[in-house]
């Protein structure tokens, strides 16, 4: 009361009140108001208003009150002038009857204006999972044509990769292997498991980030096996060129063996220098996944694989040390044979690069995150509930990665 005596002391009273704008809007802010002055008030009237308005402000007993912004945008015919306060209704009311105000605006959310999703007909089923949090599924899958990986390498450790797929539309290069003696010939791939996961990553047709930059870690041969040592090779790597450059980093590590320290404390020291390291959870049957690497690994992202029916893929591994699942069963991708070949399999081999490529989706949104950060969000934006026969300490979580994927809350 004192406020409002205080308020009316100090500040003419005229007949007729101010307008109060935006009271029908969806996206106003709590105790936030903009009030402008009308163009013919001088800087001499508003002067004692705000000089007013501070005094008033100062003897409040509510919380929060105060000024936040001052305008004087003065155009050649135009002006614009007046200020932002945060302060309770009744102070505003009374601000309402001065003369010197025009009107008063409600303050409201804004967002960055979005580009409108590109629709891709026929997607794989994977692809249309993900973008969707229920079944069934819509046909489709969406993706905007910016925020699709731009400005992230995504690092396949893996067969090697064919980086003349059209898949990959000269975004896609070779960086290391690891195998020994190397495949010949070194940059390409004789088996296809890593040209399949690259295009799930990152492919133009099949893939999640369709402009991240792909390249190609070999560390398992023609045959698909390799050791940890060359592993290790490929994920330091990937780490140090990762470090050295300016553009944010995934990897995928859709491989696995029993478990070992030192590929898990590898893996995580990847992450610590900033790559989002997506990896599969194994395909052992209903095995618990904490018993191998580099599922075990504590920083890694490990993913289990989903059917088209929302039933955990049976050949999947389950317990506490995954993080979320993914289709992963009869995914089509990329193939090694031609530059146009394309295969379908199954495996959490599958499910992690679809993992992979919602990091780097997330990444091209937040470039200021964390692998941490981008593995939380993972998490947050994922559907939950959706899967049939999780698993014993599995998390029920489905990935998303839909069109309008936003900075999350407080960034």
């Amino acid at each position: 009361m004192k406020l409002l005596l205080a308020l009316v002391a100090l500040l003419p009273f005229v007949a007729g009140r101010a307008p109060l704008l935006n009271t029908e809007s969806k996206t106003i802010i709590a105790n936030e108001y903009i009030v402008v002055f009308h163009s013919s008030v001088n800087s001499s009237a508003r002067a004692v208003h705000m000089s007013h308005l501070r005094n008033n402000l100062r003897m409040s007993s509510v919380e929060n009150t105060d000024i936040m912004h001052e305008y004087d945008i003065n155009g050649h015919e135009l002006a614009f002038r007046g200020y932002a306060i945060r302060a309770s209704m009744e102070v505003v009311s009374m601000v309402r009857d001065q003369a010197e105000v025009d009107y008063v605006s409600l303050n409201q959310e804004v967002h960055a204006i979005q580009e409108p999703c590109q629709r891709q007909e026929e997607a794989t089923w994977g692809l249309e999972r993900i973008a969707k949090a229920d079944l069934p599924l819509a046909g489709y899958y969406e993706y905007q044509s910016t925020n699709n990986g731009e400005g992230v390498d995504a690092y396949i450790i893996d067969t090697g990769v064919r980086t003349t797929h059209v898949e990959f539309g000269g975004r896609a290069r070779f960086g290391y292997d690891a195998t020994s003696p190397p495949n010949s010939p070194i940059e390409t791939d004789d088996n296809g498991h890593g040209t399949h996961v690259a295009g799930t990553v990152g492919g133009s047709t099949y893939g999640v980030a369709k402009a991240a930059t792909i390249i190609g870690v070999k560390v398992l041969s023609q045959s698909g096996s390799g050791s940890y040592a060359g592993v290790i090779a490929g994920i330091d790597y990937s780490a140090q060129e990762c470090r050295s450059g300016t553009r944010k980093c995934v990897g995928n590590m859709s491989l696995g063996g029993g478990f070992d320290s030192a590929v898990n404390a590898a893996t995580d020291a990847a992450v610590s220098a900033g790559v989002f390291m997506a990896v599969a959870a194994g395909n052992s049957y209903g095995a618990n996944a904490c018993n191998f690497s580099p599922a075990a690994s504590n920083l890694a992202t490990t993913v289990g694989s989903t059917t088209n029916t929302d039933q955990r893929s049976d050949f999947s591994n389950i317990g506490n040390c995954i993080e979320v699942f993914a289709p992963g069963s009869s995914i089509t991708s990329a193939w090694y044979t031609s530059d146009t070949a394309t295969n379908t399999i199954s495996g959490t081999s599958m499910a992690a690069p679809h993992v992979a490529g919602v990091g780097a989706r997330i990444f091209s949104v937040n470039p200021t995150m964390t692998p941490g950060a981008v593995e939380a969000e993972v998490q947050r934006i994922s559907a939950v509930n959706k899967i049939a026969n999780v698993g014993n300490g599995s998390p029920n979580l489905l990935l998303q990665g839909t069109c309008d994927m936003q900075p999350p809350p407080n960034m």
